[in-house]
């Protein structure tokens, strides 16, 4: 409730501005009237501002005009059209439907070869239809008469523009119905979530568009979850590395995209455009509204940069989506997913997966279905749940007294480290696994290498741990190497000349000395991928080459100092992105040069592992680079490829300088 002193000063405030709005309406007795008036009409607003929130809803996500025919098209996407059915359409004017034709299910194999041609073939019909209208010529089949009929009284050049602008929207009708079942689970948490942000809750149902609260959902680009979150966005809110990824947490991630979605609406002042700005990213939103001022302008007129179909059509799919959401949780018929009772605990240190299940007596799949944060190298044992981690666990008497007396011992002190290598010129996966002591079959299973076994010069390869007839395996290399090995191994974190060889007395055996480590760390820092550190200007420093998905935020995190430290070092604007390919020096007065390369493996390696879980390459081709061609265009616009995926088929390419004619590799991807 408010209270009466409140709207007394609110209603104060709307009388002032109105005054100051019409100058004409006097304070003399003789306006008492109009007065009055106002008086009543600032009593009926505020009857409909405090009202709950569902009941105003409609005010705080308009359904305007504009965007009609386009909600009511995702209504039926959503809700009438099924994943068996291909809708052909108008990209501009969703209400201009030319088609609805049959296609393949996507979950039958090979589905997708079967439907390209019967896509292509839609396609290129209306479109032939279309242009011969726009020439003039009569239309004659009933197919041409009524797409005709759609078209009666609109301008040749509005009619060409159809023919170049066709688009077939694939049914979403069971796939939003599995969205809704599972959104049962987490949608009531979620809300709740909303609510005491001071947000409205309707804003839950944001993941029926982005994923159909799918916690697995993971694009080519990396973003990952219900709410989709690329890792740059993700992680301004949560924690994310190699071996938790808070974005596959529904319940944290909703409390992560709540403050995202908060500073989005605070920023540009309604929820068409913070939502919209969910898609697009809040400075285009904040540019477009500079230029045309509304979101209803934005829509109609807005036509910059990466504004596209998707975009656009962004908040006219949230409130179908939210419609036909409300629809199905109203039908008794469906029977929705329920949530789960848990117990918490935040770990006090590292521990194995396998020895909490042993002490509590619970499946690895339960540890799995309750923690979906936690990552497959904790989930396998290749690391260790991190410490301060929450772990969520069935909630019970026994589970709570068996997780009462968690032993101490199991805890470890710090994490398990990352093995990994860089693979140079004129090696083979066979000579790797031979020089790390493990099987060539398990070093391939560990790095999904095809059958081939075939490695790429500057790969990185993550090695498994060896088990003991492995081990005595090693001892076929020779000791000589070994002894180099971990030599240079020993030395890349060395911080000091001195302190790197402290028992030799005799200068000139310590100068050698110092040489040949300086030359084993000049080796393996150089496979690693930072250029050997040396003393400048007081600070120990390195240089690296920039590799695709690397930020300065990101990098900065890993050397564990700020982004502003990083580019005061670099001469960088504040405003200035990195670009893959390029040189930067990197302070090493925080962290040692082997555990940044760690951190930064770690990073490429969970990339990989991520999309590889969900796509498989099934190919390649041979793309001739055009005049004009940019990275992005080819990765985005030509073959919807990660910026990573083409560097790794193409490692000569250089970001910076791509060249007419030039031959690119590039890998044919499949969804699994």
């Amino acid at each position: 409730m408010v209270s009466g002193q409140a709207m007394a000063s609110v209603k104060s405030r709307i009388l002032r501005r109105i005054c100051s709005t019409y100058p004409s309406i006097p304070a003399s007795p003789f306006f008492r009237f109009r007065r009055l008036g106002i008086s009543l009409f600032f009593f009926a607003l505020c009857f409909q501002v405090f009202l709950p929130v569902s009941t105003c809803a409609g005010n705080t996500f308009p359904r305007y005009p504009v965007i009609e025919n386009n909600v009511r098209f995702w209504e039926k996407i959503y809700g009438r059209y099924s994943i068996s059915q291909g809708v052909v359409h108008d990209s501009y004017d969703l209400s201009k439907i030319y088609d609805v034709i049959p296609i393949f299910d996507h979950r039958i194999p090979g589905a997708s070869k079967l439907n390209a041609p019967i896509l292509k073939g839609a396609k290129k019909k209306y479109s032939r239809i279309l242009q011969q209208l726009a020439k003039g010529v009569t239309p004659r089949s009933k197919d041409e008469k009524r797409i005709a009929a759609m078209f009666h009284n609109y301008k040749r050049k509005r009619i060409q523009q159809a023919a170049d602008s066709i688009r077939i929207q694939i049914g979403q009708k069971e796939r939003f119905l599995e969205g809704v079942i599972r959104s049962g689970a987490y949608l009531s948490d979620i809300k709740k979530i909303f609510r005491n942000q001071g947000l409205p809750e309707e804003l839950a149902y944001l993941p029926h568009v982005e994923s159909s609260f799918n916690l697995k959902a993971y694009s080519k680009f990396g973003a990952s979850g219900i709410w989709q979150f690329t890792r740059t966005t993700g992680r301004q809110f949560l924690t994310i590395n190699y071996e938790v990824d808070e974005r596959q947490d529904p319940i944290l991630a909703s409390r992560a995209a709540a403050q995202f979605l908060k500073k989005n609406y605070q920023s540009l002042g309604s929820w068409p455009l913070a939502l919209t700005a969910y898609n697009y990213g809040r400075a285009g939103m904040l540019r477009a509204k500079n230029v045309h001022g509304t979101y209803e302008r934005i829509f109609s007129n807005y036509n910059q940069g990466h504004f596209k179909f998707a975009s656009r059509n962004f908040y006219s799919e949230f409130l179908a989506a939210r419609n036909v959401a409300e629809k199905h949780e109203k039908d008794p018929s469906i029977t929705r997913s329920k949530p789960r009772r848990v117990l918490t605990t935040k770990l006090p240190g590292y521990i194995a997966v396998d020895a909490l299940c042993r002490h509590l007596n619970v499946s690895p799949n339960t540890i799995k279905t309750l923690n979906p944060a936690l990552r497959r190298p904790v989930l396998q044992g290749k690391k260790y749940v991190p410490k301060g981690y929450t772990l969520r666990l069935p909630q019970g008497q026994q589970q709570k007294k068996l997780l009462s007396a968690l032993p101490q011992h199991l805890y470890h002190k710090k994490q398990k480290p990352t093995k990994f290598y860089r693979v140079r010129p004129g090696d083979t996966a066979g000579k790797i696994a031979l020089r790390h002591g493990v099987s060539l079959k398990t070093l391939m299973k560990a790095n999904k290498l095809d059958k081939k076994a075939s490695v790429f010069v500057k790969q990185n390869l993550r090695i498994p741990e060896q088990n003991n007839k492995r081990r005595q395996g090693v001892q076929n290399i020779s000791s000589r190497q070994q002894k180099r090995t971990v030599s240079a191994l020993a030395a890349v974190s060395a911080p000091s000349r001195e302190q790197a060889v402290p028992v030799l007395q005799d200068n000139k055996k310590k100068e050698a000395a110092w040489k040949s480590i300086q030359k084993a760390r000049e080796v393996v820092l150089g496979v690693l991928g930072v250029s050997p550190p040396s003393m400048k200007d007081n600070i120990m420093q390195g240089t690296i080459t920039v590799q695709p998905e690397e930020s300065v935020e990101l990098l900065a995190s890993w050397l564990e100092i700020s982004g502003k430290d990083l580019r005061k070092l670099n001469k960088m604007p504040s405003e200035r992105m990195l670009r893959p390919d390029e040189k930067i020096q990197i302070p090493l007065t925080k962290v040692s040069a082997s555990r940044f390369v760690e951190k930064r493996f770690d990073f490429h390696l969970e990339t990989e592992e991520d999309f590889y879980s969900v796509y498989k390459i099934i190919g390649v081709k041979t793309y001739e680079v055009s005049k004009g061609d940019t990275i992005w265009e080819i990765c985005r616009s030509k073959f919807d490829l990660p910026f990573w995926l083409l560097k790794k088929y193409n490692t000569d390419l250089n970001f910076n300088g791509l060249r007419s004619s030039q031959q690119l590799t590039i890998p044919i991807v499949k969804a699994i």
